[in-house]
């Protein structure tokens, strides 16, 4: 993925048309600062979330990262993936779903 950011950053200096492609390029450089020359191992979705029995509409994208951010240990660590997304959203106090009674 780094590669890939790296290389579409390349092209976009080398064809600067507009003000976009300087958005495009902040966006990018973030990105690769973010990440610091990690790679990605898991993503979380708003699935996930669901899955797990949160209420995603109440996840904005930056709670999105913040959980991610503080899963990283258990799930890198410990392989405990479904726990540490519980964890966090129980952490950030996301609401859970109702349970649908069968």
């Amino acid at each position: 993925m780094m590669t890939l950011l790296k290389e579409c950053a390349e092209y976009i200096r080398l064809h600067p048309d507009n003000e976009q492609s300087g958005m495009l390029l902040e966006k990018i450089r973030l990105e690769l600062a973010r990440n610091d020359g990690y790679a990605i191992v898991s993503t979380v979705s708003r699935e996930d979330i669901v899955s797990a029995g949160y209420d995603a509409d109440a996840v904005s994208d930056d709670d999105l990262e913040r959980i991610a951010e503080s899963m990283h240990e258990d799930h890198t660590e410990y392989g405990g993936y479904w726990v540490a997304l519980k964890d966090a959203c129980e952490d950030m106090k996301i609401p859970r779903l109702p349970k649908n009674p069968k």
